[in-house]
């Protein structure tokens, strides 16, 4: 009954959009959820629907291609889009919009700039060092929206994901700090400015969501360069203190709220980090839903995550800013997966793991993903 279910979706031709517009669906705030998956189970999104779950931020980068990256075939070299890839993309996004789920859809790849997770754990930053890669990223985009533009689930357009051209710089003093970030903002600013111009050239009106620099954090936000065209949101991402929400890092030792590196992290803390978002909307009269929170989140292990959430909820709310929780069950990583509460895996998921295999899961109510439900209701 399921394979039959999912070949009517996938195969069931498209009519109508389940929305009001693209660029209307963002004039009241929105809370969604990021799905970052291999495979995208129908039943997943059915569940997000039922949680109240407005917008999926979602990624293909780890879907399966027989080339070397999903749908730009090699970033090393873009030659146009890998058409078995589109086409399975495609009908991705029919299974979303026959589900009326919303779809921002996001790179974490473009050419010059492969995922680090992709790259043998590298950075890849040629996109930043060479124009021919900013103009084959350019081309790329402009392929995929004009094969998308008209697909009726898709509510925005990621360009890239948390874009970090800082670390093309060995910083070693305050002054050089200063010179790299007025170079890295311009560096940022012209390869948008000119992705956004060509899009706007085929979709006048699909909303355009961009990420601020240094990994989409907040503080960025201070140099952040504003686009003059219509229909741009602008992002960043929110795991501060990350030596509490990274279990590798905290092992434990933080709680929140509390002392955190020598740093007292609480409410009041929380805002502050954030307040350079809330300057440059001042500055340049950008209302509060042009403003998404991409992604927040924190290892499911760490204590009392379930008050720091509830903190970041309530300053977000109260901002009328936009915001996805990192993530809705991530299908190779459990770490921030709330339905499975603050507990370790049991061995035998592990092992599973070694042997490439995908374990079953029992995911169900506890105190943690109580707290997450209750900011999608």
């Amino acid at each position: 009954m399921f394979i039959l279910f999912l070949f009517l979706i996938l195969f069931s031709p498209i009519q109508g959009n389940a929305f009001d517009t693209e660029s209307a669906f963002w004039n009241s705030p929105k809370k969604g959820a990021n799905m970052f998956n291999k495979i995208i189970d129908p039943k997943d999104i059915g569940a997000a629907k039922v949680f109240g779950i407005q917008f999926i931020r979602l990624s293909p980068d780890k879907f399966i291609t027989s080339k070397r990256d999903f749908l730009i075939g090699d970033a090393d070299k873009y030659t146009g889009l890998v058409p078995e890839d589109l086409a399975y993309l495609k009908k991705i996004l029919d299974v979303f919009h026959a589900q009326k789920m919303p779809v921002v859809l996001t790179m974490l790849s473009l050419p010059g700039s492969r995922w680090k997770q992709n790259n043998n754990n590298k950075d890849d930053l040629r996109l930043w060092k060479n124009r021919d890669f900013q103009n084959q990223s350019i081309q790329f985009w402009k392929d995929l929206v004009q094969a998308l533009k008209d697909h009726p689930a898709i509510v925005g357009f990621n360009i890239l994901n948390e874009p970090h051209p800082e670390r093309l710089y060995d910083i070693k003093s305050v002054d050089i700090h200063e010179i790299a970030q007025e170079e890295v903002q311009d560096m940022l600013f012209q390869f948008y400015q000119r992705v956004v111009s060509e899009i706007r050239k085929i979709a006048p009106h699909t909303p355009i969501i961009l990420d601020s620099s240094s990994y989409a954090n907040p503080n960025t936000f201070s140099q952040l360069k504003p686009i003059n065209f219509p229909h741009i949101l602008y992002s960043f991402h929110m795991y501060e203190p990350y030596s509490y929400t990274n279990l590798k890092i905290n092992k434990g030792r933080f709680s929140y709220p509390g002392k955190i590196e020598g740093k007292v992290w609480d409410n009041n803390k929380l805002k502050a980090y954030m307040e350079s978002v809330l300057n440059f909307q001042k500055l340049h009269k950008i209302p509060a839903h042009q403003i998404l929170v991409g992604e927040f989140g924190g290892n499911r292990q760490s204590k009392v995550l379930g008050r720091y959430f509830q903190d970041l909820i309530g300053i977000f709310k109260e901002q009328g800013w936009h915001f996805a929780i990192y993530a809705f069950r991530e299908d190779v990583w459990e770490g921030m997966d709330y339905e499975l509460g603050n507990k370790k895996l049991p061995w035998r998921y592990w092992k599973a793991i070694e042997e490439g295999k995908t374990p079953e899961l029992k995911r169900s109510d506890n105190p943690l993903f109580d707290v997450v439900k209750s900011m999608w209701q």
